[in-house]
């Protein structure tokens, strides 16, 4: 592809000047169209090359700002509040609300879900650093929204890890641990949710979620089920409905 239709050139010019960035004008909007455009489009003219570098420039970006701005904070918190910023499941959160998924362009037969908004946004983060090769397009763009995301991590350990926080809330309150269900679900084209799972404690579902891995179902189903189990954990119960 050689060149950019003018209308999309005007959508996507409109879209980076929405969020405030210096380069709105001269930005590489063929790369940028690029980096919106999924495989199922175009083979070759996709964004996977651009997701693999974005992917390790945000997690250099998501690393200063977290030690600039919590510099009291331990290693260890650093890396578990970094590692649910740069999730597929955050990232696909943050690109709705950047408003990335009107300009995501993907095959007729499939939809747009989480994942592939998430893997977008890597791609994008690498065209704005591949304007200057530092950080500094990036971070005017994102510091803000991953700094809200930090606090909201910190103020709730349990988003750090909810299978970790589900075994403890159950066996604070119980001797018995929650159960999970994991099924490989048959491929769908388009679709990386490999997975499903299902959370189980007191012979009830609590909660369902899916991945591309198993691990990442689980956490999923944990995190889907974490508020409504600790809200019938703390809550009066009939003593003769409780398990023994």
């Amino acid at each position: 592809m050689s060149d950019l239709p003018a209308s999309r050139q005007r959508q996507l010019q409109g879209w980076v000047k929405a969020l405030g960035l210096p380069a709105a004008q001269s930005l590489d909007w063929l790369r940028l169209d690029q980096a919106l455009t999924h495989k199922s489009v175009d083979a070759d003219y996709n964004y996977e090359q651009l997701e693999l570098l974005g992917d390790a420039v945000l997690r250099l970006a998501a690393t200063e700002c977290l030690q600039e701005a919590f510099p009291e904070a331990s290693v260890g918190e650093l890396s578990a509040v970094r590692s649910v910023l740069i999730s597929d499941r955050t990232l696909g959160h943050l690109a709705q609300d950047l408003g990335l998924a009107p300009y995501l362009i993907v095959g007729p037969s499939m939809t747009a879900g989480p994942s592939h908004l998430a893997d977008a946004l890597e791609a994008v983060v690498a065209v704005l650093y591949l304007e200057t090769h530092t950080l500094d397009l990036v971070r005017a763009w994102l510091n803000d929204p991953l700094l809200r995301l930090a606090d909201s991590v910190r103020q709730d350990p349990a988003r750090q890890n909810y299978k970790v926080a589900l075994q403890e809330l159950t066996q604070a309150h119980t001797k018995m641990l929650p159960q999970y269900q994991t099924l490989e679900q048959r491929p769908v084209d388009g679709d990386p949710q490999r997975y499903q799972s299902t959370v189980w404690f007191w012979e009830t579902c609590w909660g369902t979620g899916s991945g591309s891995t198993k691990k990442q179902a689980e956490q999923a189903a944990a995190a889907a089920a974490h508020s409504p189990l600790a809200q019938a954990l703390t809550s009066p119960r009939d003593d003769s409905s409780s398990p023994d």
